[in-house]
């Protein structure tokens, strides 16, 4: 919890000053200068697009055409890539055996509406990259944080994967407005009202009964499940508590 804090309190003093435009809604300019645009060619889901970057005086080239320059590396103009929002889950629409969750297309039919086609601009974090090798980024649409505006419309609850925590604090704040306005994802869940078990390095959580449960170093215990997710935790899957808490088997 005190880590949390730290990288809370931390994250906070950025939204003062670097997101102070992106609640505000203010033009394209006045973002993070350290952003990229691109276009959304595809939408995965409610937290996961596709875009095309494309020619701009950012540019530079290379031996294999243009190429512009991202932390970590470069990615080709022209080439598509997947972009997985950070901080933020939308509920999967399932795919194979995987059933879809509930609130999954609704999510992804908001995300669609609202980016596919349009030309965006993205800021990355400390970690540019994730293990299936997608692009994170924050992404932003009309001069305001998509990723915050899902997590305030309902469609995605807040998800800390350190060390991309720069906006947490904001989407702590939007995840409490619309849970107590029960919108979207909010409006049927099933809170556990007994203690939960959280993972201070993973920032899951977790029922007590749970195979997954972190070393006795590592746990972080709450009175109940909402204190878990207002302190930036996310279930555990495990365990099965997401479907549990969506009203499954």
């Amino acid at each position: 919890m005190v880590l949390l804090a730290l990288c809370l309190t931390a994250s906070g003093c950025r939204e003062k000053g670097e997101s102070a435009s992106v609640r505000a809604g203010l033009p394209a300019q006045d973002l993070p200068a350290a952003t990229v645009t691109a276009r959304v060619v595809r939408v995965i889901d409610g937290d996961t697009v596709v875009v095309r970057f494309e020619t701009s005086p950012a540019v530079s080239p290379s031996g294999n055409g243009y190429s512009l320059r991202v932390p970590g590396g470069w990615v080709r103009v022209g080439r598509e890539e997947k972009v997985r929002l950070i901080g933020v889950n939308a509920p999967e629409t399932g795919s194979g055996q995987r059933e879809a969750e509930m609130y999954g297309w609704e999510a992804k039919a908001y995300t669609r509406k609202r980016t596919l086609g349009r030309v965006v601009r993205l800021e990355f974090d400390v970690e540019t990259r994730d293990r299936y090798g997608r692009l994170l980024a924050y992404l932003y649409l009309d001069g305001n944080l998509f990723n915050r505006e899902l997590v305030k419309e309902g469609y995605a609850q807040v998800y800390t994967v350190p060390p991309n925590l720069k906006y947490t604090a904001a989407f702590l704040s939007a995840q409490r407005e619309a849970l107590e306005a029960g919108r979207g994802l909010w409006q049927r869940r099933h809170f556990v009202t007994g203690p939960v078990i959280g993972n201070s390095r993973t920032y899951t959580y977790h029922l007590p009964g749970c195979s997954g449960l972190p070393t006795l170093a590592n746990r972080v215990y709450f009175r109940n499940e909402r204190e878990a997710l207002m302190s930036g935790y996310h279930p555990c899957r495990k365990c099965c508590l997401q479907r549990r808490l969506e009203g499954g088997k």
